[in-house]
């Protein structure tokens, strides 16, 4: 089984068996619990906007 983490609160899950699941820009997230996923669906760029900031700056 393949472990994901959680954008939310960190927390490492087995994909297979997440509490739940949201897709965002073709990407699916997975969370440990209805809450995370709650307030990810809120605001996503706040739990991913790093990520991608990251890897634009990387790409020049």
């Amino acid at each position: 089984m393949a472990q994901v983490k959680d954008p939310v609160c960190g927390m490492m899950i087995e994909a297979e068996t997440a509490n739940s699941t949201s897709t965002y820009q073709g990407k699916t997230y997975y969370f440990c619990s209805p809450g995370c996923k709650t307030a990810f669906e809120r605001d996503p760029e706040k739990y991913v906007g790093g990520e991608q900031a990251k890897k634009a700056g990387t790409a020049s």
